[in-house]
């Protein structure tokens, strides 16, 4: 019985770890625009071709979408099949996602140009500040956005002041969003060629574990 009991412990592991596997390979293959940019264009190009790579990271939206779907599902123990799980979370409010990604890289856009703008042409310091915190602002917003995106059926406006007001209100949160990526960005530099198999599915399994409590209290 308790060698029947290890075993079964084994399998379901496995499980797990094939779970995050098929869930960051379907991550991968929903940003191959971006992968492709990266590959052809290099990452310093970013700055000269930005309008080009901020197109390349719109299925990111969606893409993020079902990553913390299918991890909440994991976390809660109601997961089912991954690539089902995926495909739920990523075609699920698959426009809305996709007009809020739009939405967000246009303010990334409009706030690196006018960084640019004004401490290049028109030398004005204060401006500048006020830009570079909105773009801060527009890239730290994501996880949330994202992350409600993929539990409530709201409106666009909504999910976009919902998630501005967490991020603002609960710092705590928006602080281990960031030390998650972080977390995942250092593995990589460790260890790129096993970091890479699982990164996308372990950063929404830490955003979604570390706001499990913020989860809850919004579903009362």
């Amino acid at each position: 019985m308790g060698e029947l009991f290890r075993i079964d412990r084994i399998m379901g592991f496995c499980e797990k770890v094939c779970y995050f596997f098929i869930i960051n390979l379907l991550f991968i293959v929903s940003n191959i625009p971006a992968l492709l940019f990266l590959l052809f264009v290099g990452a310093g190009q970013i700055r000269e071709c930005l309008p080009l790579f901020l197109l390349c990271l719109l299925p990111m939206a969606p893409a993020l979408s079902a990553v913390m779907y299918a991890m909440n599902r994991i976390i809660r123990g109601t997961e089912g099949k991954a690539i089902r799980d995926y495909r739920k979370g990523f075609f699920s409010g698959f426009w809305q996602k996709i007009r809020l990604g739009c939405g967000q890289l246009f303010v990334i856009f409009m706030c690196q140009a006018n960084m640019e703008f004004f401490s290049v042409r028109m030398k004005s310091l204060w401006m500048a500040v006020v830009f570079a915190v909105l773009f801060a602002m527009a890239v730290l917003i994501t996880p949330t956005l994202y992350m409600l995106a993929s539990r409530y059926e709201m409106t666009d406006i909504q999910l976009i002041k919902a998630a501005v007001t967490l991020m603002i209100a609960k710092p705590v949160f928006t602080l281990g969003n960031i030390a998650a990526l972080c977390l995942i960005l250092a593995a990589f530099e460790i260890s790129a060629g096993t970091t890479v198999l699982f990164m996308g599915s372990v950063y929404g399994f830490l955003v979604m574990f570390m706001n499990q409590s913020l989860l809850r209290k919004l579903e009362k």
